[in-house]
């Protein structure tokens, strides 16, 4: 809760990344209150209140997840949401080329790009894509697996084009970027 609404105001894509794998935390402790108590909500050492409030944000979120039946895999309905609404910026940010940077940053993607949707033909948008791709990353250093210098090159570009849009996105969600 408290890292989430700090990610949320710094960068929506690391927002985004944050809870997929709070999602994920979830389903490994099978949904359990006590498991998410213990391993989770203990581990923010905080005042009485504060804990109680993290606890009952990850409760809720507990409860979303089931009610959306995500229980084995997906995101949670806001966060397709907030892809979605990246997404439309990001498109709006190409048509207009109001931000050259961002144009030019996002066609040096473009060919990581096009070869990660052949790999993964159910991401819905080059968004969803590259946030897929850098967690998935991720998941595969904290396994501590072996990746190729071509993948992390790759990883580091994707993660550059979503944190130059993340600071658009912010500059525009503050009313100091005109799409015009």
């Amino acid at each position: 809760m408290l890292i989430a609404k700090q990610k949320r105001k710094e960068n929506i894509a690391e927002y985004i990344l944050y809870f997929y794998q709070i999602e994920d935390l979830i389903r490994a402790f099978q949904f359990d209150p006590n498991l998410i108590q213990e391993k989770l909500v203990a581990n923010y050492q905080s005042d009485e209140k504060t804990s109680a409030e993290i606890s009952n944000w990850y409760n809720n979120l507990v409860a979303i997840m089931e009610k959306e039946s995500i229980q084995q895999k997906g995101h949670l309905q806001f966060l397709t949401n907030l892809t979605s609404n990246l997404n439309e910026f990001h498109m709006k940010l190409m048509q207009t080329e109001v931000e050259k940077i961002y144009v030019q940053n996002f066609k040096s993607v473009s060919g990581i790009l096009a070869e990660l949707k052949q790999k993964n033909s159910s991401a819905k948008n080059d968004i969803q894509l590259g946030l897929d791709t850098i967690y998935g990353f991720l998941l595969l250093k904290m396994k501590k697996a072996e990746i190729s210098a071509e993948t992390v090159t790759a990883v580091k570009q994707l993660s550059q084009w979503l944190g130059i849009l993340s600071k658009l996105y912010k500059s525009f969600e503050e009313g100091e970027l005109d799409l015009g």
